[in-house]
């Protein structure tokens, strides 16, 4: 006999897990509950030093959102202290002084970042962006391309 449950089991969907939800949270600009869901997700003690890294990344691109900076980057510096060479924190530090038209420090975590995962996208891109902002064109292109490969 058919069983139309047995065989539609493949596609249906798995319920999220709770970091799943505050990227959830994230994505849909509820950065007030992504927030609080990552909160009670750093609690757990036993976290692998990767993941407390990721989640204190999240953390601190939910406070961005919030507008609380001096915050975020305490949780992305909090990122580092879990994973030093994390290339998300670093980059997200990059941002934090791109956006205050630090563009020295910004290039400095770009570099960083890069130096720690040559293959993270998002770093060759906001170098571009930095770059361009400097006036140095070439360079801008060059992490461009290098971006566009690795997307």
């Amino acid at each position: 006999m058919f069983n139309l449950r047995r065989f539609l089991a493949p596609w249906r969907r798995k319920p999220l897990g709770p970091y799943d939800l505050a990227l959830r949270d994230l994505a849909s600009g509820e950065y007030a509950q992504a927030l609080r869901r990552l909160d009670d997700l750093l609690e757990d003690e036993a976290l692998l030093p990767k993941d407390r890294a990721a989640r204190l990344n999240k953390r601190g691109v939910a406070l961005v959102s919030l507008h609380r900076r001096d915050e975020a980057l305490l949780a992305f510096k909090d990122a580092l202290a879990a994973v030093p060479r994390y290339a998300p924190a670093l980059v997200n530090i990059g941002n934090l002084h791109l956006e205050s038209g630090e563009l020295e420090p910004a290039v400095a975590r770009y570099h960083a970042a890069i130096a720690a995962d040559d293959r993270y996208g998002p770093a060759h891109h906001n170098l571009a962006v930095a770059y361009k902002r400097m006036g140095r064109t070439a360079d801008s292109v060059r992490e461009l391309r290098r971006a566009a490969k690795l997307t």
